[in-house]
């Protein structure tokens, strides 16, 4: 079964629980706005193929299917519609980030922690032996209600590295990019530019952070 005619089904079973008005064509619809379609047709077209491919990201508008279940006259509730949009989340439902622009931060930050890049290893090795990575902030090109062909993030954080006498971490400015694959659809995270941006300290262990947990279909 494809990806959407999944979503379809759970959201239809959903929502017919609280009005049988729901016919699997309105679900269709609404489902279209949350991926950036003015209608099921356009989502066919241009993004149905895509979406069924499992895109890395897809970046899903909750309000914009509310928005459209209004237009046509659906009697359906915030409440309703959220709670039906949440079954989606589930990995065994959605094998891919069911997110919004906002949750792109994490989806850089964590590009940044897992991704291998030369730049960044060249910065660790020249300290010693190499270790991990980990993100401290991030910061967005563009606007959060832009979705650019190509969507940028200035990702900070520390490479560490062993050293003979302690755990060095080096302070790192890199560039995660994403390109888009669709209307509201985002391909694997890369890191486009890496670069040292401050001094090597010596990391206490008491500093160490837990690594950042992917906030799975962070739709809400």
């Amino acid at each position: 079964m494809d990806q959407f005619t999944r979503w379809s089904g759970i959201i239809h079973a959903a929502l017919y629980k609280h009005t049988s008005q729901i016919k699997l064509g309105h679900v269709h619809q609404l489902l279209a706005a949350c991926l950036g379609h003015q209608s099921y047709a356009s989502l066919r077209v241009r993004d149905l193929d895509t979406l069924n491919k499992r895109p890395s990201y897809v970046l899903f508008d909750v309000d914009a299917g509310l928005d459209r279940a209004l237009d046509i006259g659906l009697p359906l509730s915030e409440a309703t519609w959220k709670t039906a949009v949440m079954l989606l989340r589930p990995s065994g439902i959605t094998s891919f980030w069911l997110t919004t622009i906002s949750g792109m931060h994490s989806a850089a930050e964590l590009t940044f922690e897992d991704g291998f890049d030369s730049r960044i290893l060249a910065i660790k090795t020249s300290l010693g032996f190499p270790n991990g990575q980990r993100a401290t902030s991030s910061h967005s090109h563009t606007a959060e209600d832009q979705l650019p062909d190509i969507l940028k993030f200035d990702v900070r954080g520390e490479v560490q590295a062993y050293t003979d006498e302690a755990l060095m971490a080096t302070p790192v400015l890199s560039v995660v990019e994403f390109v888009k694959v669709g209307v509201r659809m985002y391909g694997e995270g890369t890191i486009a530019d890496a670069k040292q941006c401050g001094e090597p300290r010596i990391l206490n262990p008491d500093e160490e952070e837990e690594p950042l947990v992917e906030v799975y279909g962070d739709i809400d």
